[in-house]
């Protein structure tokens, strides 16, 4: 599974931060902060439903919020 970019990260927590908290931010979206914290550490990337469900949750097009991922498949 590809890991995510710097640049990709970077806007994952800035979008975070806007909404709230890791855990507040996974709690929304069926998740633990752990996995947000993972997300935004470049650890994990995230299954297609849940980058679905982030780029609903923070108004972005996958696509941006994802774009190594994306362009991969």
């Amino acid at each position: 599974m590809p890991k995510q970019s710097c640049g990709v990260r970077l806007r994952f927590k800035q979008l975070r931060r806007m909404r709230g908290t890791q855990e507040q931010v996974g709690r929304d979206n069926g998740v633990t902060g752990t996995t947000i914290r993972y997300i935004e550490n470049g650890q994990i990337v995230p299954s297609g439903k849940l980058m679905l469900r982030l780029a609903k949750y923070f108004g972005e097009p996958v696509e941006e919020l994802f774009p190594d991922v994306s362009s991969s498949s």
